[in-house]
């Protein structure tokens, strides 16, 4: 898992590491903090004022370090974050960007949780995954201290730590599993929810709304039963860890009586057992609520990583001709999609110059061609060539600067005309002249804001013809 994690955020690991030193020195600080704190009051009975002003001036300087590291701490992992963020979620949507229609439909409901949850889920990791192996350290040197001051007493406590830890670990472990189901029932979810705001004026206008219910009520009786199968857990969890912490307290009391009663120990010693014990238990809730966190933002983590490696079955080549004719050839093309067969056996060619019309019936393949074409699909069987070359051989670049298609429904994004020019063309002069190229800069100019009019989304504010004149 550390691996993984360091692996996708290798180009901030660099911050990781910085967070990481600022935890050993805070480690380090938070054990020698109750020593001086316990010398203090071991100081007090024997009424030496310059002995407590040392102590207390070193107490001082301790308490200030350790709020300057807590500072740098939190400030290096905002960077941390915010870095992890911003990277990741470039990656994620460039590699969207080259999946293909297959791809897309099935993980669309995955995508969106991902980059909404997920990734946030990553960039927080860190700070639970490098906190429970500061608060493990912590734990094993307190317990350390125990045995060395009444082993009786510390290797109870031990027994006590380490199975208040690995019941904790089978609980948490519990609940990320059922946690999982849960995400998994979420995405579900939100790709139907993606499919029906997609298809709401059909589902107004058609007597679907009861079989689509009842498809949403099975999906959110999953998900909440996976929610309460998971806080039967964490109940547990909060019951069942609490008692043994209760009876270690009451322990830890009869022993400190003991060892006074018995002139073992001073009082500053006592105080340190006690600031121990209680830290002891502190850092092991802690350690605890970071096991689970890294257990549930692992599946986070886990999901991020598929994403990424899911890589699409549609490789670029290296030719980089920018002089092309434009000579299309489809030679012996089938494809299939979900085992049924769209196109067989194609054979055709669009010569430069010339128009080619192509015609069908609705599903007799004339939007997979194009598809083809556009290198959306692959074809199981054949070859699509152009001016001679096959059309795989060619750079990325190089290929779309040169073939594109003007499709029935034209997508625009939610900004204004302007941005949305600015998307093929960053020169203003040079779209508008293509704007009045077309005819649709007068009707710009008429607009509330001319250029700057923002369009809704997938411009439902403009007509048909009109998107078309600005796609």
């Amino acid at each position: 898992m550390i691996k993984k994690y360091f692996k996708i955020t290798k180009k901030t690991k660099w911050i990781l590491y910085i967070f990481i030193s600022i935890l050993v020195v805070l480690g380090v600080l938070n054990l020698i903090i109750p020593v001086y704190s316990s010398k203090i009051i071991d100081s007090l009975p024997n009424k030496n004022i310059n002995e407590f002003i040392r102590l207390l001036t070193i107490l001082s300087i301790l308490f200030i370090t350790t709020n300057t590291f807590s500072f740098l701490a939190c400030k290096s992992y905002s960077l941390f974050f915010k870095n992890t963020f911003i990277n990741i979620h470039k990656k994620i949507i460039n590699s969207i960007y080259e999946y293909d229609d297959k791809l897309l439909n099935k993980l669309k409901g995955r995508i969106i949780s991902t980059v909404n949850i997920d990734i946030i889920n990553i960039s927080v990791m860190a700070d639970y995954m490098f906190s429970f192996m500061h608060n493990l350290v912590l734990i094993i040197c307190m317990l350390i201290f125990f045995i060395k001051t009444y082993v009786i007493f510390g290797v109870f406590l031990v027994i006590a730590t380490v199975v208040y830890i690995l019941l904790a670990s089978y609980l948490t472990k519990k609940e990320a599993y059922y946690f999982r189901g849960q995400r998994m029932y979420l995405d579900k979810l939100i790709n139907m929810l993606g499919q029906t705001l997609s298809g709401i004026k059909e589902i107004k206008t058609s007597n679907i709304k009861p079989s689509l219910n009842k498809k949403y009520y099975g999906l959110r009786r999953s998900w909440s039963n996976k929610y309460m199968l998971k806080r039967k857990y964490v109940i547990a969890h909060s019951v069942l860890l609490k008692f043994i912490m209760y009876l270690s307290k009451i322990m830890l009391y009869i022993l400190s009586m003991y060892l006074l009663f018995n002139i073992k120990v001073t009082i500053g010693i006592i105080v340190l057992l006690i600031n121990y014990f209680e830290n002891i238990f502190t850092y092991s809730i802690k350690l605890v609520e970071d096991m689970s966190k890294v257990r549930e933002y692992n599946i986070s983590l886990n999901r991020v990583c598929n994403l990424l490696d899911n890589k699409p079955d549609n490789y670029f080549g290296l030719i980089n001709n920018s002089n092309i004719d434009g000579h299309v050839k489809f030679k012996n093309v089938s494809f299939s999609y979900n085992g049924v067969s769209t196109i067989k056996n194609i054979n055709f060619e669009a010569e430069k110059g010339k128009i080619t019309v192509i015609t069908g019936k609705t599903g007799s393949g004339k939007t997979t061609i194009f598809n083809i074409l556009l290198r959306l699909y692959k074809p199981y069987k054949g070859f699509v060539y152009i001016d001679d070359i096959k059309i795989d051989e060619y750079k990325k670049d190089t290929y779309y600067k040169n073939v594109s298609v003007v499709n029935q429904e034209s997508f625009l994004f939610n900004m204004s005309i302007k941005d949305n020019l600015k998307m093929v063309c960053s020169d203003e002069k040079k779209y508008i002249e293509m704007c009045k190229k077309v005819g649709i800069h007068d009707l710009i100019e008429h607009l509330p804001k001319e250029y700057n009019t923002i369009l809704n989304d997938n411009a439902s504010n403009l007509s048909g013809g009109q998107k078309d004149y600005y796609h």
